[in-house]
């Protein structure tokens, strides 16, 4: 029984410790038993995460050694708008390769990183020689996920990140498009899922014919999007759709494109994908005819639920390709939008830079990111993810 003069445990927890920073929560773990399971309570969890949301923003980015062939990961703390805290996180070989660069990609949701390994020819499909990892930018714990072993031929492989706030579960879905040994029947699908806080992938199953949209013009090969409990792809179709998977229920459905959206027109066929997520909201990026003239529209889903999308544009300062193309990537936690290059960039390592552009002022700034990653000439730099606050979900 608490005394009088003792506050109750649950404001000691919920209006005091859930507003520490991540190094020093971690630390008080071994004060007492209850403390030590904290980050294995959902609502203590999401009190941590909504008090320290509006604070600050991860950065994730990566430096390719070509001669080495070694990837590096660092994250970048970024407050009241600019870079501060630079931390490297691990580093991962890449294998050799003739023509160009294989490295691994990154999907981010609530503070955690999905990593896989790119395949030949395709940079979001996943190489299954090599393995998944889960990484919390944080507190720097990295899980590999089981290996699953191809038992299909002509096999393509991706995997997608997604959070349920609903059973506050993280899941990676991954997608085989395969052709059946011994078969000549027409390429088919499978699905299966991993849990965080499990030890398996666990196989789920789709009536494809029961589908709203055809599974073979679903693009799985480009970056899924979370948003709302469900990962989101663009559907190369006349049919105007978003095709979605609902992570509680774990089914397949469809949501439309803006009226005045169509996807042979707009679409910007980029390698990162023509959807972003901002600020919780789904969003489009288009379209490749006004790129040519240095402006870019977005269409972000600002109401879910009744399907309400407001259109945004914006207008580059600069030639557009001179950046590497950039796209929106992310919101962070200014309101201001991240922008990203689909390529690495061979860049001044004294003059590293990241840009952000304001929606409400319709302006652009970009902050340096180095001397602090002190880069080497020969060192080639992608900004992969960015993150709202800190996380501290465990993986096991």
């Amino acid at each position: 029984m608490e005394s009088e003069s003792e506050l109750p445990s649950e404001v000691i927890c919920f209006q005091i410790l859930a507003r520490l920073p991540v190094k020093s929560l971690m630390r008080f773990k071994c004060v007492c038993k209850s403390w030590s399971s904290l980050n294995r309570n959902p609502s203590f969890v999401n009190a941590h995460r909504n008090f320290h949301r509006n604070n600050h923003t991860q950065l994730l980015l990566t430096t390719w050694d070509e001669a080495m062939l070694q990837q590096t990961f660092f994250s970048i703390q970024i407050k009241q708008g600019s870079p501060t805290l630079v931390i490297r996180l691990l580093n991962l070989p890449t294998p050799p390769t003739k023509n160009g660069e294989r490295l691994y990609n990154a999907l981010s949701v609530n503070g955690l990183v999905c990593l896989y390994l790119s395949d030949k020819v395709f940079p979001n499909r996943t190489d299954h020689n090599h393995p998944v990892r889960i990484l919390n930018l944080c507190t720097r714990e990295s899980i590999i996920l089981p290996h699953d072993s191809p038992a299909y031929s002509a096999i393509h492989l991706t995997h997608h990140f997604g959070f349920s706030p609903l059973t506050n579960e993280y899941k990676v879905l991954q997608v085989k498009r395969f052709q059946p040994l011994n078969s000549i029947e027409d390429m088919s699908f499978m699905f299966k899922i991993f849990k965080l806080g499990t030890s398996s992938w666990r196989r789920i199953e789709v009536d494809l014919n029961d589908l709203p949209f055809d599974l073979l013009k679903c693009q799985f090969d480009r970056r899924s999007v979370c948003a709302h409990g469900a990962i989101h792809w663009m559907h190369a179709s006349t049919q105007n759709i978003i095709a979605v998977f609902d992570l509680k229920d774990e089914r397949f459905r469809a949501i439309p494109l803006p009226e005045d959206y169509k996807y042979g027109i707009h679409g910007i066929n980029n390698t990162l994908g023509d959807l972003v997520e901002l600020d919780g909201c789904l969003a489009l990026i288009g379209d490749r005819h006004l790129m040519q003239q240095n402006m870019m529209e977005l269409w972000i889903l600002k109401d879910y639920e009744n399907q309400v999308w407001v259109k945004e544009t914006i207008t580059f300062p600069f030639y557009w390709g001179d950046l590497g193309y950039p796209v929106p990537l992310y919101m962070i936690h200014t309101g201001e939008l991240l922008l990203q290059s689909s390529r690495l960039l061979r860049q001044d390592p004294a003059q590293v830079k990241v840009f952000f552009y304001n929606m409400e002022s319709k302006s652009f700034r970009s902050e340096i990111v180095s001397p602090q990653l002190r880069l080497s000439d020969h060192l080639r730099l992608k900004l992969l993810v960015g993150c709202g606050g800190d996380s501290i979900v465990p993986l096991r």
